[in-house]
């Protein structure tokens, strides 16, 4: 497997997980989750999901998580009936939209960049990395109102708001535990990466990586899928825009324009927040499926080896060789591959150090044979390899020669470590366990004739 695997960088995972975060800041701002409102303004904390952008993936993306935020404060400041401190968010409404844009979205992706910078400084430069990252997330609600407050002074002065506002109350009870609360959810963020579980999961998904295991979309039929389901989405919002003005209308209650359009507005945010659920619901569908199909796979692979075992080595091989090309005239290879007096490294050494050999002379049959050929495990310390396609003779000599020189090279305690083979070419059709009994003849034929060598069949 592959030790260096990024699940925050990997291209196959990381826009599900960009993703999930932006759906989770979709749902914190079109809920109670991410407000309360005190007069004059809202105050938030819909910027919990950016610090954790932050903090897990990097500045790139917990701007990205910014940008959103700040378009959903914009359309739901964009509604009538909102406070008057809030209606300077609203291009709409505030008489200045370019001010507006700046205060809404802007700060919100200045303040994504400059938390997810300050994460990255902390965790590359910082020998105590965990306490800064606590340090930088209990202050991150009081920069996010900095930037809001600092912004509002520059392009709305006659609302007589500044920095200074940002620290009223900041020692209230009420203030501190809010703080305290979101460090310790960015905390525990932090640590879920350490947990057993969490490198179990990535271990997994860096097989699905590795081995391709997952299958492949179609990006058309994809993108059609999606499109018409926002459509029909879409369609459903304003029949119930509709039906909701009728039913008003047919109460005797006057509906003017204005509430039409608020409740567009909410019927909107609505539309929204499914979407986010159903988007949730999409990745838990895509990684519950690909962990269960690593179970099942695990299933199917030697645990010491991580190479097929017999049974499914087996069934594989016949699968291959039903399709081989049969107008060749060499269909193909079954290699035996034995370790030389590996009775006496368990009797002496003991099984750990046995165990610790059959790991590391399978890791070198991957290297060398897994791009041509099946590698299994049939028992105890005797492995197989099923090659369904001409490779010339020469070029197998050169990959049997490579793996002879690199587990020589194996350090043990019993001595240099050296392998009997036997190469049967597969000239005509065969079941495999004929052909399995006739290389096993050629290994055995092998170690009588001294041990640490290939035979061919000729």
């Amino acid at each position: 497997m592959n030790n260096k695997f990024d699940f925050f960088k990997d291209n196959s995972t990381k826009w599900y997980i960009l993703g999930t975060i932006i759906a989770i800041e979709i749902l914190v701002s079109e809920s109670f989750l991410g407000y309360i409102h005190i007069e004059p303004i809202s105050i938030t904390f819909a910027y919990i999901p950016i610090l954790i952008a932050g903090v897990l993936m990097g500045p790139a993306e917990s701007t990205a998580v910014g940008v959103v935020f700040g378009l959903i404060s914009m359309g739901k400041a964009s509604a009538s009936y909102v406070m008057a401190g809030d209606q300077v968010f609203s291009p709409l409404m505030s008489g200045h939209p370019v001010n507006s844009i700046i205060l809404s979205v802007v700060m919100r992706a200045l303040f994504g960049f400059i938390s997810g910078f300050l994460y990255a400084l902390a965790k590359k430069h910082s020998r105590h990395p965990d306490l800064w990252i606590c340090i930088i997330s209990f202050f991150g609600r009081t920069m996010h109102s900095a930037l809001v407050y600092g912004c509002m002074a520059l392009l709305f002065p006659e609302l007589g708001y500044g920095v200074a506002d940002v620290f009223q109350g900041f020692f209230s009870p009420s203030n501190l535990l809010s703080l305290l609360i979101t460090a310790a959810i960015i905390w525990g963020c932090r640590c879920a990466l350490r947990t057993r579980s969490y490198k179990r999961f990535v271990q997994r998904m860096s097989m699905v990586k590795n081995l391709r295991l997952t299958e492949t979309y179609r990006n058309r039929p994809l993108a059609i899928f999606i499109t018409t389901e926002f459509c029909i989405a879409c369609a459903v919002t304003v029949y119930f825009v509709g039906r909701i003005r009728y039913m008003l209308v047919q109460k005797g209650i006057a509906v003017s324009d204005e509430t039409v359009y608020d409740l567009v507005l909410l019927q909107a945010q609505f539309l929204i927040g499914i979407l986010a659920l159903m988007f949730l619901l999409t990745v838990f569908q895509v990684f519950n499926r690909r962990w269960h199909t690593c179970v099942e796979y695990e299933i199917r692979l030697d645990t010491l080896t991580g190479v097929w075992n017999r049974r499914s080595f087996f069934q594989r091989g016949e699968s291959m060789l039903a399709e081989t090309n049969r107008q060749a005239a060499c269909y193909g290879y079954f290699i035996m591959v034995d370790v030389d007096w590996f009775k006496q490294i368990n009797d002496e050494f003991g099984h750990p150090e046995g165990d610790r050999v059959l790991h590391d002379i399978a890791k070198c049959l991957r290297e060398i044979f897994s791009p041509i050929g099946l590698i299994g495990r049939l028992g105890g310390d005797e492995f197989a390899i099923l090659i369904d396609k001409p490779v010339p003779r020469q070029q197998l000599e050169e990959n049997l020669d490579q793996f002879a020189r690199r587990i020589d090279t194996l350090s043990s305690e019993a001595s240099s470590l050296t392998c009997s083979i036997g190469v049967l070419i597969i000239s005509h059709p065969a079941p495999l366990e004929e052909l399995y009994k006739k290389a096993d003849r050629l290994l055995y034929l092998a170690k009588q004739q001294g041990r640490n060598r290939y035979i061919f069949s000729e």
